[in-house]
């Protein structure tokens, strides 16, 4: 049985980041999930640090799953390097 740690707010925000999210503390002590270029619409509230970063893990699956999304091409599906001739 391996005991773990609770994980830290520097952790965790650190975890959103590199997930291309955010994850914030609000005044009320409750914690913000979001894309960074999202809105309240996308935005996900809760008590628990660990339920936050669990919610940033689901959220970056499901962008990186969706058929828009992906990370080095434009949303179009085109990749920058589509435009440039050799």
């Amino acid at each position: 049985m391996t005991i773990q740690k609770p994980i830290t707010l520097q952790e965790a925000k650190s975890i959103a980041r590199h997930l291309g999210l955010t994850l914030r503390q609000l005044r009320s002590g409750n914690y913000r999930v979001n894309f960074r270029d999202g809105n309240e619409t996308t935005a996900y509230d809760t008590d628990n640090l660990e339920d936050a970063v669990n919610t940033a893990l689901e959220l970056a699956r499901k962008r990186a799953l969706s058929s828009d999304y992906r990370p080095d091409r434009t949303p179009g599906g085109r990749s920058s390097r589509d435009d440039c001739s050799p």
